[in-house]
């Protein structure tokens, strides 16, 4: 879901859930069909959104479509793209995008990992064969989670209860150094084509890059506003020679409609340390 408040605001399907330091819901008097609001720009850098949600039990099936060739060893490009979805304590659906990164680690945005969440499933559609398995301990980049600062960050990772084979995997890629001395690089993204769990995936291609430290997003990285949705945790990548490659440069934060962009948690040196520290092998 886009972020369209203050605070971290999504509508489910007539209910307005608001999280803070924990999460509370109450009535909204919009109907589960009716337009998101766009709201005034908050003064400097807007707050942290949330993961999508839906009250259905049961995501609506995946069409593949069309895809874009990748250099990666997989005969599919769009293997390593995940969609992941979470459980509240009251049994509500959300659901975010990962990156599979290693047979049993998905990346994906800190926000989507909220203790909130009781439990989390991984679909991974466009492997060799489709699959859905289970995830357990979340941890997060940057303790502890304060995701609704954008000067920190908004990223972390899953463990599979099971392995994903693939023939290669996203690997995580530090380009912070050609960013910040004004390289002019671009990047991709695969996204839902609709804010629905299993909605298909298109690439967002061609987008320029950019740090957003600026705004106050000190662990950040921008785009030009693409996402229709349920994109937190989405894997941004390189483009080199006019191609998507598989190297992860970043992860989905939220959009800012009031500037235009797509927010993305960037992968620094930093945050290679901390996932090689509590990864494993």
């Amino acid at each position: 879901m886009r972020l369209l408040a203050q605070s971290c605001a999504v509508l489910a399907l007539g209910t307005l859930v608001t999280c803070s330091a924990a999460c509370s819901s109450q009535t909204s008097d919009r109907g589960a069909d009716d337009p998101d609001p766009v709201p005034s720009p908050a003064s400097g850098a807007q707050s942290q959104p949330n993961p999508a949600s839906t009250t259905g039990d049961k995501p609506p099936p995946t069409s593949t479509g069309d895809k874009p060739t990748t250099p990666g060893k997989n005969a599919d490009p769009f293997a390593p793209i995940v969609y992941v979805t979470m459980r509240d304590r009251q049994n509500g659906l959300w659901f975010c995008t990962g990156t599979l990164v290693a047979s049993r680690k998905v990346v994906t945005a800190a926000h989507c990992l909220d203790p909130m969440f009781v439990s989390f499933k991984i679909i991974a559609p466009h492997s060799p064969i489709p699959t859905t398995v289970s995830a357990s301990n979340p941890v997060v980049f940057g303790q502890p989670m304060d995701f609704e600062d954008v000067a920190k960050p908004d990223a972390g990772f899953l463990t599979l209860d099971s392995p994903i084979a693939l023939d290669a995997y996203a690997a995580l890629t530090d380009v912070v150094a050609r960013v910040d001395a004004g390289e002019a690089l671009e990047v991709a993204a695969v996204v839902r084509t609709a804010e629905k769990p299993q909605a298909p995936l298109e690439e967002a291609a061609h987008l320029p890059l950019s740090s957003t430290v600026e705004y106050g997003y000190l662990h950040g990285f921008g785009t030009p506003m693409f996402t229709k949705g349920g994109d937190s945790g989405a894997g941004l990548f390189l483009v080199e020679n006019g191609v998507r490659t598989d190297k992860l440069v970043g992860i989905a934060r939220q959009p800012e409609p009031a500037r235009g962009i797509d927010h993305f948690t960037r992968v620094d040196a930093d945050f290679l340390a901390w996932f090689k520290a509590n990864a494993g092998p």
